[in-house]
Order: C-alpha cells, then sequence, then structure tokens
C-alpha cells in the first residue's frame, strides 16, 4: 500500500510527521517535515549589508577633550542624521581602538562611503579610504564647510598618530592632537598636521552605518 504523508503544522513552527502503512501508525514530532519543505528549523536570521557608510560632522568642539571613546560616541549619536543605526566618533583613540576598525571586515569593500545625506560618495569603499587619498574632499562633499579641520588622531593608513589628546580626554595645550583637513583629497584630508588640545577651532566627524 502507498504510504500517505500528512503534515500537520502546529503554532506555525513544529510539525507533526504522520506515516501509514496498513493499519500501522508512526508519530515523529522531530523536525523532519520542515526539513522537507525546505525549512532549517531554528535557522540564524541574516543581517543584511548596509547600503552605505555615512560620514557627518557632530559640530565644533570646544577643544580636544571629548570624553574617550565613549564621550565622543555619543556626540556622535545624538548628532546622527542617517539611517545607520551603528554609530562611532571617527577617530582613533589608542592602540586597540582604530579609526579603521569602526567597519567590520565583511562591510569594508562594496558598499560606498557617502555624505551624511546620502548624495555625495567621498570612496568607493571603507578599505579604499585608507589607500592615501579619498575620491571627494570632505567640503565637496558637505560633510564641513572648506578649510575645516577636524579630530581624529590617525596616520593616512588608519593606524594610530601618537598625537590624540591622550585618547581625547585632555583639553590641555600641553598635549596634542592629530587633524584633517577638508579642502584635500590626498592624504592631507587626514594628516594635515596637529594642533594644541585645547583650541576650540576643530570639529568632530562621525561614521555611521
Amino acid at each position: 500500500m502507498k504510504k500517505i504523508l500528512f503534515i500537520i503544522m502546529l503554532l506555525g513552527t513544529t510539525g507533526l510527521f504522520i506515516t501509514c502503512e496498513s493499519d500501522n501508525l508512526v508519530f515523529n514530532t522531530k523536525d523532519e517535515p520542515l526539513l522537507l519543505l525546505g525549512v532549517k528549523p531554528n535557522a540564524p536570521a541574516v543581517t543584511p549589508p548596509p547600503a552605505a557608510i555615512y560620514i557627518y560632522s557632530a559640530g565644533q568642539q570646544p577643544n580636544g577633550n571629548l570624553g574617550g571613546r565613549a564621550g565622543a560616541d555619543a556626540l556622535c549619536t545624538a548628532a546622527n542624521p542617517t539611517a545607520g543605526t551603528t554609530v562611532h566618533a571617527f577617530l582613533s583613540v589608542d592602540s586597540s581602538d582604530l579609526i579603521i576598525d569602526l567597519v567590520p571586515p565583511a562591510y569594508r569593500t562594496g558598499i560606498s562611503v557617502v555624505d551624511g545625506g546620502g548624495a555625495n560618495i567621498i570612496s568607493t569603499d571603507w578599505a579604499s579610504i585608507w589607500d592615501g587619498s579619498i575620491d571627494m574632499t570632505l567640503s565637496a562633499a558637505s560633510v564641513l564647510g572648506g578649510g575645516l579641520e577636524w579630530w581624529n588622531g590617525s596616520n593616512a593608513d588608519g593606524t594610530l598618530n601618537s598625537n590624540n589628546c591622550s585618547g581625547w580626554t585632555s583639553g590641555s595645550s600641553m598635549t596634542i592632537g592629530q587633524m584633517g583637513n577638508s579642502n584635500f583629497t590626498n592624504s592631507s584630508w587626514i594628516t594635515w598636521g596637529s594642533l594644541i588640545c585645547s583650541s576650540g577651532s576643530n570639529y568632530l566627524l562621525c561614521v555611521a552605518y
């Protein structure tokens, strides 16, 4: 006699597998019915990649004391104009907290780096930012005004520069911080020079995805 398979879905997830052969019934409450239907039980959710990686400004800062990583990230979260939900200050803080590592490896290629409004492409992807140049100046991309400087504490390759206002916890004239300039596409976009940390002229940039 042909076998007749019945699949009864209970609560949308649990299957009851019944095999009828002659007068014998065999019940199996495991996940075989779901597998027959091409459904993998308890499969982890897949997170889609972000549409873009955004760079935007959190405004001019009173000095280089940004409250360390936590304080700087909070400033960026408060200023976030983008659809990105993961937000960080665009800074290197110490040897274990580098600007290049703010975006995970899975997102470093194939996703454009754009301004906060998403209208201008600063770089084709995150990896390309660290090759010594960007595709559009930060001023042309409307991230900052012309000729403005921004704190970053970083080298052109995304590693830590020793001038970082003591991990962005110092606003003293006795410490200095590395900064970039919005008018350049070459390495000066991020390595324009250094300034005493008591200065109130520099901006904080942020990244979100």
